[in-house]
């Protein structure tokens, strides 16, 4: 049996043992420290630093979430604070993403690959990731897929003709294009314009196709529905202003006989060309990729104000 000072001393010394191990934990808690809050999940400086330790792996694996070459502190935290936003959105519409799917997603990419768990052990190991970072950035993807299949897909609409504008403005100025036209001619005689009234004509016939009513001094305006106009039978000058004007704009005024003109352009078409039609899927996926980017902006700006964030430690 143990003398009172003896118990003493045991139970000295294990308050000290005690003492040490919680000093321990709480410096090593203190070390990772909290970067942000979304609702009631943390995010660690430790989760953070650990992408930026292995962001080339990560790229290379979800380019889709991992876009840009890159990354600010500030920007991989947005990473973690979109992905609880983008889970918590998602578990709303009742998608959870288990780990059976995630484990038949992995096995599918080691198929597709052509490698065993072993190789692919290897593979993640040479990239400095494990294979659970590996699996939950899987899980990740997974989400992000049905996300932009889910909610942002179905707010983008790419039409032909932004594909032929966007067509127009890569290679203008290193193809020759041709367009076609549907426009109405406005006209007015030269000797009907006093000061000023040149600058208002334009304004004049915007207002006027809201209005239907034309001010007293441009009563005398004629107009002229044109059919289908290609610009290899337009004047030189008339080509080179529609060429700048575009589809359901007016054109600006121009002097052609007695008159002075103001095309309204209903339709401008590039002609089909067999360059233009071999370019025409990949300008469309590239106008999709542009819009997903900034409508997925957009849409995680506009959730973010649904929870509550907040951050403490930046760089």
């Amino acid at each position: 049996m143990l003398s009172p000072l003896q118990l003493v001393g045991f139970f000295m010394t294990k308050f000290f043992i005690l003492f040490i191990l919680l000093t321990t934990t709480c410096h090593s808690a203190l070390l990772d420290k909290i970067v942000a809050v979304v609702n009631s999940q943390t995010i660690l400086l430790s989760q953070v630093n650990r992408i930026s330790e292995n962001l080339e792996a990560r790229r290379n694996i979800s380019p889709q979430i991992y876009s840009k070459t890159e990354y600010s502190f500030r920007d991989l935290v947005n990473i973690k604070i979109n992905e609880l936003i983008l889970r918590d959105k998602l578990t709303e519409m009742g998608y959870v993403i288990s780990d059976e799917q995630v484990e038949s997603q992995v096995k599918a990419t080691e198929e597709r690959l052509g490698l065993n768990r072993s190789a692919l052990l290897n593979f993640l190991k040479s990239n400095n990731f494990s294979f659970d970072e590996y699996f939950e950035l899987i899980r990740s993807s997974i989400e992000y897929n049905l996300f932009l299949s889910r909610i942002i897909q179905p707010l983008i609409s790419i039409t032909e003709q932004d594909v032929k504008n966007s067509y127009y403005k890569k290679y203008s100025s290193k193809k020759r294009l041709s367009f076609k036209y549907e426009l109405v001619d406005f006209s007015l005689d030269k000797r009907s314009f006093k000061k000023g009234m040149l600058k208002q004509f334009k304004s004049v016939l915007s207002s006027f196709q809201q209005t239907g009513v034309l001010p007293e001094e441009f009563s005398d305006v004629s107009t002229n529905v044109l059919g289908e106009i290609r610009e290899g039978g337009l004047t030189s000058n008339l080509k080179s202003l529609l060429t700048k004007t575009d589809e359901g704009n007016f054109s600006n005024p121009l002097l052609m006989g007695p008159n002075y003109h103001i095309f309204y352009v209903k339709k401008k078409d590039l002609v089909e060309s067999e360059d233009f039609m071999g370019q025409r899927n990949q300008i469309r996926a590239e106008l999709f990729q542009k819009s997903m980017i900034t409508i997925s902006g957009s849409w995680f700006n506009s959730e973010a104000d649904k929870h509550y964030i907040k951050f403490f430690l930046s760089k």
